[in-house]
């Protein structure tokens, strides 16, 4: 066999592999992002009630001695929901600290006690609520991790190609 004409099986077995692998983690982001944006979808169908903010507060602490300072947003406030009456504390769906003091007050600016506003509830559990829906931004950028899925297929049946092309030299020279 000519060395200038013969494809060695382990490259194309590496290139299908490595094409499958960024695929596959193409495939987890995009995933990531689609779930991302039907859970920040899934809120736009809660049903928007009435509520009082009863407590509105940044806390701050210190998660370790080392660490730097964490700021925690505080927020209580009361909804009837269908005659009985509950207490949310979420601003977003998923809240977290921020080490940032002012990111965290600029949270709850809109929110001070003792105000009316609206909040939403989910219907199935009027337990839960929510002052602001989450962005749907997963969905305007599930794209760019579609490029990778869509690359690392390519590159995948390229090194099968490959393969079909090496089996078919070796077919002719027996």
């Amino acid at each position: 066999m000519n060395k200038g004409t013969g494809v060695n099986f382990f490259s194309v077995l590496g290139g299908f592999l490595f094409g499958l692998l960024i695929a596959c983690i193409g495939g987890y982001f995009v995933y990531a992002l689609y779930s991302g944006g039907k859970r920040a979808q899934k809120t736009r169908s809660w049903e928007q009630t009435p509520c009082v903010i009863l407590k509105s507060e940044v806390e701050e602490f210190r998660p370790t001695p080392n660490s730097p300072m964490q700021y925690q947003t505080v927020i209580e406030y009361e909804y009837t929901f269908r005659g009985v009456t509950h207490r949310g504390n979420r601003i977003k769906r998923v809240e977290g600290p921020t080490s940032h003091q002012q990111r965290a007050e600029q949270k709850i600016a809109d929110y001070p006690a003792g105000i009316s506003s609206t909040c939403w509830v989910d219907p199935a559990a009027p337990q839960e609520s929510i002052l602001r829906h989450d962005t749907l931004a997963p969905w305007y950028t599930i794209w760019f991790p579609g490029l990778f899925v869509v690359g690392g297929a390519g590159i995948a049946v390229r090194a099968l190609m490959g393969i079909n092309a090496m089996s078919f030299r070796h077919a002719g020279k027996h």
